[in-house]
């Protein structure tokens, strides 16, 4: 026997597995939330229901590490701007610029506008929506079981 060798390749047993459970959670939180509060309107523009309008650009702002975006001011027919900063939630035509003007639906509930043809924009909300909960569920079923459990035993 080499005395304290045995000692040091003793691999600890039952890691806790806190801190990623934590980060799933946490993240899934956030993505449920979101998706939550886009996924009505994404159906009301899949199903084309909304205010039919003019989606106009009027400013284009770039992270360093990720694409453009443009946001704009989307108008009713009437000209009366409903959205004073409104994101396109369709495929932009190449050579967009300040002012280009393209026909959009707002379905109301977010700071999106939707292409007037429609949107299958709900599906991925959806998938998303899904996804966020059943990372909930991962990261927070064995601390609500525990609770639960400890809760009954220490019942009389």
């Amino acid at each position: 026997m080499n005395g304290g060798s045995a000692d040091a390749r003793i691999i600890p047993q039952g890691r806790s597995r806190l801190p990623g459970r934590l980060i799933v959670g946490v993240v899934s939180a956030l993505v449920l939330y979101v998706t939550a509060t886009r996924l009505m309107p994404a159906i009301r523009a899949g199903l084309r229901e909304g205010t039919h309008g003019n989606w106009i650009a009027t400013g284009k702002h770039c992270a360093r590490s990720a694409a453009c975006v443009w946001t704009g001011q989307f108008k009713a027919p009437n000209g009366h701007v409903v959205l004073s900063s409104a994101q396109y939630a369709g495929q932009l035509p190449t050579g967009v610029h300040a002012g280009t003007s393209l026909a959009a639906l707002f379905p109301g509930g977010s700071a999106l506008v939707y292409p007037p043809s429609g949107s299958d924009a709900w599906i991925s909300v959806l998938i998303g929506l899904v996804l966020a909960v059943i990372g909930l569920y991962w990261s927070s079923h064995r601390f609500v079981a525990n609770y639960f459990r400890d809760r009954a035993n220490a019942t009389p």
